[in-house]
């Protein structure tokens, strides 16, 4: 098999493109009208990598934040905020090898879903929101197609609508958080 992928590697640039996997954890920052409503959470993240050239790649990945809490308002203690960040973008990688720091960006979905207890059942309120995100951060080349990534970002994405419980805001008209993310990452 690696004979079979040195000769397409060989015929040219166009078989040269290499995929990867990357997954991560950390820690989620909220800002914005989303900061007043939701407390710092834990932020799993997923990613996949077509490498089109040593510099360049292609990245699509999804993230979920894990248990994150209300804040803010009557019975927030008892409410739940879960968002689910879709990315497409591309990163740039500057040739340091064994690490490799990157800078890159591209756009942003963030499903959201505000559980509220109410005096009546449960209130759920949902939105989609599309926006952009940023990040930069270093690959450490482990061996040679295996390592560890770490990573910031910053993702915004605005459209929802902003919900209010009497005075109290439970639903944010924007999404904005920063994600600090260490993870792996692997070339097959």
């Amino acid at each position: 098999m690696r004979y079979v992928a040195a000769i397409f590697l060989a015929a040219g640039p166009a078989w040269a493109i290499v995929w990867g996997l990357g997954v991560a954890g950390g820690l989620g920052i909220p800002a914005g009208d989303y900061g007043d409503i939701v407390r710092p959470s834990a932020v799993a993240d997923g990613r996949v990598i077509l490498c089109l050239s040593p510099n360049l790649s292609l990245t699509a990945g999804v993230a979920y934040r894990l248990e994150h809490k209300a804040k803010g308002f009557p019975g927030a203690e008892n409410a739940s905020y879960d968002v689910l960040p879709i990315l497409v973008g591309a990163n740039y990688r500057f040739e340091y090898l064994p690490c490799m720091p990157y800078a890159g960006g591209g756009a942003a979905v963030a499903v959201s879903r505000a559980t509220v207890p109410a005096a009546v059942g449960t209130e759920e309120h949902k939105a989609t929101r599309v926006g952009a995100y940023a990040e930069g951060g270093m690959e450490y080349y482990v061996v040679e197609n295996f390592g560890v990534d770490m990573r910031g970002r910053f993702l915004a994405a605005f459209g929802g609508d902003s919900v209010t419980r009497g005075e109290n805001l439970v639903e944010a008209d924007n999404y904005l958080a920063f994600d600090v993310l260490i993870g792996l990452f692997f070339y097959p």
